[in-house]
């Protein structure tokens, strides 16, 4: 070989290294690209701002959409900061956010290196949780790599997104000046912003603009289901199907009550900022520094709802992107439809909403929990809704404990597991149930092929040792325990051999579901292990008196069980018809584990305290 052979090869090298290191993709309608970085096997673009800076008199205004000029070479290598809130982080959920500012409305997109502008891949955009007070699209917590390696592996690639939107007062500010303006819920406007970049500009990274899944859990979750209730569901959204854990529309709360326009005022007040002109108040919060607007409104929020001040600055009815309570627009049909979903919740979902298990000692105790979310709901509201959830149905969850616990391990009493039941039902498991029937009657009246509503409970987690260290061995498959399987990910811990397969089969049906509409295995000759196992549809078309549900991993293994509801539920009585869910052990353990599955689920008379909390939505403000 020549020397002038021998350059040229390693020029090539070098080259080929280089584009590798750092990866360009060029949008040719304004001639922009973007510079990213390379990582193992995944290519990363950061920072991507789709909104302008919205200090100053953009504070509490809805986003302005941002082009850079033509031509321009956008370094795309380094997150960019979280939205305005609290620094310190929230383990095991969130880390620490040392960098935020006003300028934050940005995503990020990561990809699997080598993919190319043709390959037409499908898009999945991740909304943070958080509360309303905490999250940001480059939370260590959500690094994708694990999971677009996981989706490479089974020959099923993907893109994956996650925006930043504005939270905290910054987001959720409530005035009538604001509502006048049409600037209520920014923090929503940013969110849709966002989605309309990705619509527009992922084909030059690879992506396919008509196949984008919108996935978030909490609130995350629970701004996917409103974004398909925004606008009375006139316009659409720019996302085509939505995989929701533990973040059903009925979790956004009090929407229609003062209560965030009294936060509002009172933060205002805090910082010298009170008026009886609202013009004047909305002047003074626009021109008080970022650092002391950030301090007293996560101060105010904490001090509303300890520890954090979750839910605190809330989505409002503000009659235009949101024109009424959520149930009173989709019981209407006011919303998008033939948008196929998955909506899941954690068996234990409730447990964090709750205080010290200990605590709770009468049903006062309950109540004091319950009226921090409903605080509308009368003595008589509480006497029927104990009535639905006993002390004898709890019996079992208490000798279990008992069984357990060590001896240093707190005494816990039936009303703890309880009110953490009813704080699951009427956050998150009722809800779900509710909306997901709607949109499959209405969706298959306008189209026969839609793919439909899948459902599902998670029954592990990998917190628990976390909690049991922390003095709270009573939690459980905990609120939040979906993202360490779906991410693929446990910063604070070790991921044991079984969360790793459940983690593995998690994410191949996330993967079906991004490609099909539908988290089944999309193939026959697609293996058992590589996915959940069959996933039934939710409901049939003719009504939710019949409900398949997906029991996803503990100690009875994952699979379905069909809850049908007759006439002798009216003695709150529950029948149920097990369906071999495909991937648990054969034989007698195969029948043992449906037995149990059914068994746990008729206890928990879905039925009947799910119908009676969602005719509860007009007090519950939701």
């Amino acid at each position: 070989m020549t020397l002038l052979t021998r350059l040229q090869t390693a020029l090539l090298a070098l080259t080929a290294a280089s584009a590798i290191a750092e990866p360009i993709v060029a949008i040719a309608k304004n001639k922009i690209t973007y510079r990213g970085t390379t990582s193992g096997s995944i290519e990363h673009f950061q920072n991507i701002k789709y909104a302008h800076d919205t200090s100053g008199h953009r504070r509490f205004a809805p986003p302005q959409p941002y082009v850079p000029p033509e031509g321009s070479e956008m370094d795309a290598s380094a997150p960019g900061p979280a939205c305005p809130q609290n620094r310190a982080g929230v383990p095991p959920f969130f880390a620490d956010t040392p960098d935020i500012s006003e300028d934050c409305l940005s995503l990020r997109i990561s990809r699997p290196a080598g993919t190319t502008a043709d390959d037409k891949l499908p898009v999945v955009v991740h909304l943070h949780g958080g509360g309303v007070v905490k999250g940001s699209a480059y939370d260590p917590h959500y690094n994708p790599e694990n999971l677009l390696t996981l989706a490479t592996s089974l020959k099923k690639p993907v893109i994956y997104v996650a925006l930043n939107y504005r939270i905290l007062i910054f987001g959720f500010a409530r005035l009538p000046i604001l509502k006048d303006q049409k600037s209520m819920n920014v923090g929503m406007r940013d969110q849709l912003a966002g989605f309309q970049w990705v619509k527009d500009n992922i084909a030059a990274f690879g992506g396919d603009p008509d196949k984008i899944t919108s996935f978030g859990l909490s609130a995350g979750g629970t701004f996917t289901s409103l974004l398909l209730t925004s606008y009375g569901g006139e316009r659409g959204v720019p996302f085509t199907q939505a995989w929701c854990m533990s973040g059903p529309p009925g979790t956004g709360l009090n929407m229609t009550s003062d209560v965030t326009e009294l936060h509002t005022r009172e933060v205002a007040k805090t910082l010298g900022c009170a008026s009886t002109d609202d013009s004047e108040l909305l002047q003074c919060l626009r021109g008080v520094p970022l650092e002391k607007l950030t301090e007293k409104a996560a101060e105010y929020a904490s001090a509303n709802h300890p520890p954090l001040g979750l839910f605190t600055f809330i989505p409002s009815v503000d009659d235009d992107l949101i024109p009424d309570r959520q149930t009173t627009l989709y019981k209407s049909g006011k919303f998008v439809k033939g948008i196929p979903l998955v909506y899941g919740w954690a068996q234990d979902d409730g447990a964090l909403s709750t205080a010290p298990a200990p605590t709770y000692q009468t049903e006062d105790d309950m109540k004091a929990t319950i009226q921090g979310v409903a605080h509308a709901l009368t003595d008589e509201d509480y006497k029927k809704l104990f009535s639905l959830y006993p002390e004898a149905d709890f019996a079992e969850e208490v000798s279990d404990y008992e069984a357990r616990k060590a001896e240093s391990d707190p005494t816990v009493g039936v009303h703890y597991f309880r009110v953490a039941r009813i704080l699951r039902d009427l956050q998150f498991t009722c809800s779900s149930i509710d909306f997901g029937s709607d949109m499959l009657k209405e969706s298959k009246r306008l189209d026969l092929e839609y793919p439909g509503v899948h459902l599902y409970s998670l029954n592990q987690t990998m917190l628990a040792p976390m909690f049991a260290g922390a003095g709270m061995p009573y939690i459980g498959a905990t609120h939040g325990s979906d993202l360490n399987y779906l991410f693929n990910l446990f910063p604070e811990g070790n991921i044991t051999d079984e969360d790793q397969k459940l983690s593995r089969a998690f994410i191949g049906s996330f993967i079906n579901f991004a490609y099909t509409g539908k988290p089944s295995p999309a193939e026959p000759e697609q293996q058992v292990e590589e996915t959940l196992g069959r996933w039934p549809e939710a409901f049939p078309v003719h009504g939710p008196e019949s409900v398949s549900l997906l029991v996803i991993g503990g100690p009875w293994g994952t699979g379905n069980t069909r809850l049908t509801a007759h006439k002798e539920q009216r003695d709150g009585n529950l029948q149920q018809m097990p369906i071999d869910g495909g991937n648990i052990q054969v034989g007698e353990m195969k029948v043992r584990s449906c037995k149990e599955r059914k068994r746990q689920l008729k206890r928990e008379k879905l039925f009947e305290r799910c119908r009676y909390i969602n005719s509860l939505s007009e007090k519950l403000g939701n």
